[in-house]
């Protein structure tokens, strides 16, 4: 239903650009078929080989953790930290946990279930994906720093200025622009919960979650209101172990599915745009704008002095590419995008970006003076040979080979999440401390 009002209300202009722009991109692969199939087989490769095994673990994990009461927890103990710092309610701290340990669309896809549940409001639900929109961090440091730069220490570098100048974003606009109208601000949790699963929730659960003594009086010992919390939520969500089980990979597949048809796309599009339309133009400006992890590769063979390459890497990631940003639409299709939302994500996505630019322009020398282990190849993942990397369907040959694939760091990225959730828990007390201090 929402998407045929969405269409109802597309312009004739936008209407025509689109059926031409899908006409044209017809007639270019009729007219390339090669370029366009081996084009496919790079997209293809880059979302079966990195994508699939960085995302599917925490996208799982995440609808897991979300039906059993996890998030309703932690949204008690992230409450201080989110309404002080980016005026969201307490749940969104996990949201922002899973997005910087998961990647894009991680982020969007717990916003999605937050707020069909009537935990956020549409424009809560449009900010908290704009900020929690990250890189994934495997990806980062695998990947783009020991493989692309073949500097890992540049991978970590890269991954602490994307984490920093993220959440300089979002306390940026959390300030510029407003987070919700007074109407919504005055009863955000009035929505009837809505499920994302299928399949009905007993009556019996339901009522045993609305009328569960602690909505009426919360008890002011936090472990307590967070085992609330989560017992209500749980019983609200009703499933059992091995229905949760089915539907969790089940819907994780779709959204990476959904996912790999967007990156196949846009590596057709990108190839076809430079071959066609801007024969001469530098190899990395289309996959820059258009697509993250190619755009990071033509990068990387770019013949850039260091600190400029580091920085438009940094920039890179920190924009995250259109096809991102349509993978975040497609997660959020439940909510209404208006033209406020849009505006406030692209405009989270270039600040990012000029974030991301500046800091690694400014910390980048020190940081390589006085480490010196910046410089050295990391020869594990270095491809001895040559070759080019994205060529063919040997792309991931070398990297899937070595000692270490992606699959080898989801342990250590489990760890590197629960010390987040950690720290976050610890500056949320923090500013609870401070709050009661201050206030009379």
């Amino acid at each position: 239903m929402i998407m045929q009002t969405q269409a109802a209300r597309s312009g004739p202009l936008r209407t025509i650009l689109m059926s031409t722009g899908a006409l044209l991109l017809v007639v270019a692969v009729v007219l390339s078929p090669k370029q366009a199939f081996d084009a496919s087989i790079q997209g293809l490769d880059i979302w079966w080989k990195l994508i699939f095994p960085s995302m599917l673990p925490f996208l799982m994990l995440s609808q897991m953790l979300h039906a059993f009461g996890f998030t309703a927890a932690l949204g008690v103990l992230f409450e201080p930290l989110m309404k002080t710092c980016f005026r969201l309610p307490g749940q969104a701290g996990l949201v922002f946990a899973f997005g910087m340990i998961g990647g894009f669309p991680a982020g969007a896809d717990m916003t999605a279930r937050l707020a069909e549940e009537g935990k956020l409001t549409d424009r809560q639900a449009a900010a908290l994906a704009s900020f929690a929109h990250f890189a994934n961090p495997m990806v980062i440091v695998l990947v783009i720093g020991a493989v692309f730069l073949q500097q890992p220490a540049a991978g970590y570098f890269l991954l602490l200025v994307h984490w920093f100048s993220a959440w300089i974003t979002a306390i940026l606009l959390s300030r510029l622009t407003p987070m919700a109208t007074s109407q919504e601000a005055s009863s955000p949790q009035t929505t009837p919960p809505q499920h994302s699963h299928k399949g009905p929730i007993g009556s019996k659960n339901r009522t045993a979650s609305q009328t569960a003594p602690s909505s009426l009086h919360p008890p002011r010992n936090l472990l307590r209101r967070m085992l609330n919390a989560a017992r209500e939520a749980h019983l609200l969500d009703g499933r059992s172990f091995g229905k949760l089980l089915g539907d969790t990979v089940s819907q994780a597949v779709q959204t990476l599915m959904m996912t790999g048809g967007y990156i196949i796309v846009f590596a057709v599009l990108i190839r076809l745009l430079g071959l066609f339309l801007t024969p001469g133009s530098p190899v990395a400006m289309w996959p820059a704008f258009l697509e993250m992890h190619l755009g990071v590769y033509h990068l990387s063979k770019s013949h850039l002095d260091q600190v400029m390459l580091i920085a438009l890497t940094a920039a890179v990631l920190g924009w995250g590419g259109l096809c991102s940003h349509l993978q975040v639409f497609a997660a959020l299709k439940s909510i209404s995008m208006t033209k406020g939302n849009l505006f406030r994500f692209a405009a989270a996505r270039v600040l990012h970006g000029l974030i991301a630019f500046g800091a690694s322009l400014l910390l980048w020398t020190p940081f390589a003076r006085y480490l010196p282990g910046v410089q050295a190849t990391f020869h594990p993942y270095a491809n001895a040979d040559g070759a080019d990397w994205f060529q063919g369907y040997s792309l991931f040959r070398h990297y899937a080979d070595g000692p270490y694939t992606l699959w080898h760091a989801v342990p250590a990225a489990l760890v590197i999440w629960s010390v987040l959730l950690f720290a976050m828990a610890v500056l949320s007390g923090l500013l609870l401390w401070i709050n009661r201090r201050v206030s009379p």
